[in-house]
């Protein structure tokens, strides 16, 4: 019985331990009474979307953080917090330029509250409704679809939607494109040549919405290539030594964008060129091109193409001189664009999503019929002092030329 009685009377103990144990690990630091002293003289500045608030700190030693209290979009409760160490804070949120109130308040280590301090911020006009202007203003019909522009100088996080209608006119969603990049260009394609309506919007991170664009485009007409017919062709001066067995120039047109590429020979140097047999005729409207996409030290990097020039011929003159039996399909070069504008060795999610989807390029020289094509390398990431080039796949579009081939 005594022993009963003593692990009755240890458990108690034990069990009084621990919920003192548990009162102080949720205790608030600095536990006192003192309400902290409100911020004073607030200055507002307008941004796009959004607000800069400046004011002066109380002196309280007890102060933790400032602590904002605001609408964004409206009907939406949001916090921010700044911390004692800093004297403003940005609120952001905001899909209009209507005037909004804002309560500040200080917040003491002892999670007790001063008395509100409201300020009226009056946004700048959003980002979404400059993209939206962009994108309407320079929206047109191209190869298979529409194509437009993206001008976003705050380099706002944003979502483009886009869409069509099917077969029975119901609205379908076509494309969504996530950028945060100050100038890009956005495609949609894949559609035959039959007038068809497309809807366009753009919502920020916090779900404000531009309005909708809504038109008839007719896409032009094209085709994909029929890779199959592919051949590599060796002309003086060409350089298409693989760097390694498998690394071969038929790589490019094999239908497979995992990583397996064409590298030429290391240190050869930077130009280089090489040139293939299309297989038909054709008038090219497009080309779209993939570097690596996976792989640390090879995302715009390690020889993976920077600037290339192509050039077509019917009848290329066997020297392989770059004379006038090659005409240049483009007034300038392509260039890899890399949207976080990152050094070499660092990218964003978006710089490898644009690999994956490919880098396309229209041609200027679209109505002129071609058989081979040479590929002039004058650039490569990772600087020309690596001397090879490194390119996992291309695709090309436009119209086989009837009966000549």
């Amino acid at each position: 019985m005594k022993t009963l009685k003593y692990i009755f009377f240890f458990s108690f103990i034990i069990l009084v331990i621990v919920q003192a144990c548990k009162e102080d690990i949720h205790s608030p630091i600095n536990q006192g009474g003192e309400v902290p002293s409100p911020i004073k003289n607030p200055v507002v500045e307008s941004l796009p979307g959004a607000g800069k608030i400046t004011y002066q700190l109380p002196s309280d030693e007890n102060l933790l953080c400032v602590k904002a209290t605001y609408e964004a979009p409206i009907g939406v409760t949001r916090e921010v917090k700044a911390s004692y160490y800093t004297n403003n804070m940005i609120v952001e949120g905001f899909g209009d330029t209507l005037e909004h109130k804002v309560s500040l308040c200080t917040v003491g280590r002892n999670n007790l509250e001063s008395s509100p301090v409201t300020v009226t911020l009056k946004p700048q006009t959003p980002s979404i409704v400059g993209i939206f202007k962009s994108i309407t203003e320079s929206i047109r019909e191209t190869y298979g679809g529409i194509k437009f522009n993206v001008d976003n100088p705050g380099e706002a996080d944003v979502r483009i939607y886009v869409s069509t209608t099917d077969s029975i006119g119901e609205w379908i969603a076509a494309e969504t494109f996530y950028t945060s990049t100050a100038k890009v260009d956005f495609s949609v394609r894949g559609y035959d040549s039959i007038a068809r309506p497309f809807r366009i919007n753009v919502k920020d991170r916090w779900d404000n919405s531009s309005d909708t664009y809504e038109n008839t485009f007719h896409p032009w007409f094209e085709e994909k290539l029929d890779k199959t017919k592919f051949r590599q062709v060796t002309l003086p001066t060409d350089q298409n030594t693989p760097h390694m067995t498998g690394r071969t120039m038929d790589r490019i047109w094999d239908e497979s964008y995992s990583n397996t590429d064409f590298v030429t020979t290391v240190g050869y140097g930077i130009p280089q060129w090489f040139t293939f047999d299309l297989g038909v005729t054709a008038r090219l409207s497009r080309i779209v091109v993939y570097n690596r996409s996976s792989g640390a030290t090879y995302i715009y990097n390690a020889g993976s193409i920077k600037e290339w020039e192509i050039f077509g011929s019917m009848n290329p003159n066997p020297d392989g001189s770059f004379d006038s039996s090659w005409i240049p399909m483009r007034k300038e070069p392509c260039v890899s664009f890399k949207p976080s504008g990152l050094p070499v060795g660092e990218y964003s999610n978006e710089d490898i999503q644009r690999q994956i989807d490919g880098e396309e390029f229209e041609f200027d020289a679209n109505e002129v019929p071609v058989r081979y094509l040479r590929w002039k390398t004058n650039a490569v990431w990772g600087g020309t002092s690596i001397g090879h080039i490194n390119l996992v796949e291309i695709t090309l579009y436009g119209s086989v030329v009837k009966g000549n081939n």
